[in-house]
């Protein structure tokens, strides 16, 4: 935009430079004939023999002189025009070049800035979604929590209880032995949740906002005058004032672009040298160093208006020295005319207005009143120099009437400076105070935002902190959740081969109590037959016969059995495998022991999570907090920092 309006400019310019040239070589060409033909006839007059100079001829050849001295000014006035000329070019050129620095160089830099900007903001996103992210890991840990508490309740603990298996007794009257039942459950329940986290995408835009300027140039038309000699000066004159235009509207636009470099200088500076973390704040910083540069350059205005009044007093005080010393030439002429008049000093002390006004109106009255003595006096003494005192007295009087004119005047001038003076005293000292009193303010809410980003940046590290504080509980949770899943598994596992083991050594005590039970029930039908059959012998009429030697069946011993037909001679206990089947529950029993015991440190485990877990809230809740009242007291100083800009 800038380049484009550079090029119109220097179009134009060129335009108009054109036109001036053209209408000025034609006006020297025109010059130049008429000089020639003014050359020619002096020359046909001198060859014809006239030499005698009349009035005419003197009138040309001073024209001649005069048009001359013109010609070689308008020579001169057309190099500067041409050196000036040169030199705006190289000034356009010069901005054109800068204005191609500004395309390649600050505008990719301030892209690039953007680009890191939007980087942070998508960061500050991500950073939000990570927070949310934790949150419900937060809450899926406490969920897995419940869930393995309630598992662990669910374990049942039922005793296990073994009937005991009654050996043969010495009574005759035996009962059967009952069957013994070993109850045993199991409850393998693992439950798992998996919560699915929706992310967020924030799209960042941004717009771009060019605003067009454009100006009408419309050249200066130069009037044609009859006269070449007025045309002439009339050019000139209007080649000085578009002169002096280009001058002033080269400097403002010099000044226009020193700002706009300075600017763009500025914020490339601060781009680059920014961090995106305290970029708002220098932001603010920056504006408030902007406003007291504003602040100090008014103040400079003030200074440069305050220097020019006093430039104003200086001039008023020369003018009146000036008076002085006319006043001083006045009262030497009347005292030449022994008219007396009173000496007012105004080197060391002067006088105030109104008493040197009486003083002065005293001495024109004064002076007024000898004059009529002089003039009603004796014409013996006036008749010879009438002519001159004649002359004289107009001239003193016109003397006095202008020298009280100009005191009428530098009074007038002295009061209207002097109130200037005053006024711009009272605004300067006004102004110094209010940009002192904003100054302290500004320099205040500095120190108070230096303060804010310093508590910002401490809470950003607790924050920090806090963070991987939260991962590491979350991360330690997660590997002793997975941890405490494997050793339930391992403790199910045990458990379950545990009562496949005590199961069988059930199973196979049953069947041996079972079939001790048909040999107990076999011995006793056995034995009962045999009793009937002694009985019947006792009371058959043999017994009262004579002894028959015993039977060497009876004779004998009874015998001790080793060996039986089923095997090896063994007891009860040994045949029902008791022994084996209460190893196999003292094992159980131990497996459910040592399992309740990793169930009461996992349940320990978790507890002591959930307070790690519920401190993390708290400490993330303050630090929420925190950073709320930091941002409230960030609005406020913005708010008073605005109040004061404004």
């Amino acid at each position: 935009m800038q380049r484009r309006k550079a090029e119109q400019e220097r179009a134009s310019l060129k335009v108009r430079m054109a036109e001036r040239l053209q209408e000025e070589l034609r006006r020297r060409r025109d010059l130049e004939e008429q000089v020639q033909q003014l050359e020619d006839k002096v020359h046909d007059k001198s060859s014809a023999g006239s030499f005698v100079e009349t009035p005419k001829l003197k009138e040309l050849s001073l024209s001649l002189e005069d048009a001359k001295r013109r010609l070689a000014e308008e020579r001169q006035v057309k190099e500067n025009f041409e050196d000036l000329l040169t030199a705006l070019r190289e000034e356009l050129e010069k901005h054109r070049n800068e204005a191609d620095n500004l395309r390649d160089e600050v505008v990719p830099q301030l892209r690039a800035r953007l680009e890191v900007l939007e980087s942070d903001a998508a960061d500050t996103e991500k950073l939000v979604y990570e927070t949310t992210r934790m949150q419900q890991e937060i809450q899926q840990l406490r969920s897995e929590n419940e869930s393995l508490v309630n598992a662990r309740r669910s374990i049942p603990q039922q005793p296990v209880q073994f009937q005991s298996i009654a050996e043969e007794a010495e009574k005759a009257n035996n009962t059967p032995l009952a069957s013994m039942r070993v109850g045993l459950t199991r409850s393998n329940s693992l439950a798992r949740s998996s919560a699915g986290l929706g992310s967020k995408r924030g799209s960042l835009s941004r717009s771009n906002s060019v605003k067009d300027r454009s100006g009408d140039i419309s050249p200066v038309g130069a009037p044609t005058v009859s006269n070449p000699m007025k045309e002439l000066e009339e050019q000139r004159d209007a080649l000085h004032k578009a002169l002096k235009y280009l001058l002033q509207r080269q400097e403002l636009q010099q000044k226009e672009f020193k700002r706009r470099i300075k600017e763009v200088e500025a914020e490339r500076d601060a781009a680059l040298s920014l961090t995106p973390r305290r970029t708002a704040f220098h932001k603010e910083v920056t504006g408030l160093r902007r406003e007291v540069d504003s602040l100090r350059r008014r103040a400079d205005e003030a200074l440069e208006q305050k220097w020019q009044c006093e430039k104003g007093l200086s001039g008023l005080r020369m003018d009146l020295d000036r008076a002085q010393q006319e006043t001083g030439s006045l009262r030497d002429l009347l005292q030449e005319h022994d008219i007396s008049i009173p000496e007012i000093r105004l080197e060391n002390q002067p006088l105030a207005l109104d008493r040197a006004y009486n003083e002065l109106r005293t001495t024109h009255a004064l002076s007024l009143a000898r004059v009529k003595q002089m003039e009603s006096g004796s014409d013996d003494s006036l008749g010879a120099a009438s002519a001159e005192a004649t002359r004289t007295l107009e001239l003193l009087k016109q003397s006095i009437s202008d020298a009280e004119a100009e005191r009428d005047y530098a009074m007038n001038e002295a009061e209207q400076y002097r109130k200037q003076a005053r006024a711009l005293r009272e605004s300067e000292m006004e102004h110094l105070g209010k940009e002192k009193r904003l100054s302290g303010d500004l320099f205040d809410a500095a120190t108070r935002m230096d303060d804010l980003s310093q508590k910002i940046q401490q809470q950003l590290t607790a924050n920090s902190a806090l963070r991987s504080r939260l991962a590491e509980a979350i991360t330690r949770g997660e590997l002793e959740q997975q941890k405490s899943t494997e050793q339930i598994i391992q403790l199910e596992q045990k458990l379950k081969a545990a009562e496949d083991k005590v199961m069988l050594a059930q199973q196979s005590s049953e069947d041996a109590v079972a079939r001790h039970e048909d040999e107990a029930q076999a011995i006793k039908e056995s034995h009962t037959n045999h009793l009937r059959r002694n009985k019947s012998g006792l009371l058959s009429p043999a017994a009262f016969s004579p002894k028959m030697p015993p039977s060497p069946v009876f004779a004998q011993k009874s015998p001790r059995l080793g060996v039986t037909s089923s095997g090896p001679a063994m007891t009860l206990a040994e045949a029902t495998k008791t022994e084996m089947l209460e190893k196999r529950v003292e094992e159980l029993e131990k497996a459910l022991r040592d399992a309740d015991h990793e169930m009461e440190e996992v349940v320990s485990r978790m507890n002591t999570a959930q307070m790690e877990v519920a401190e993390l809230q708290m400490e993330r809740d303050e630090a929420m907090r925190s950073t709320r009242k930091l941002q409230a007291e960030i609005v406020a100083e913005r708010e008073k920092v605005k109040a004061l800009m404004s």
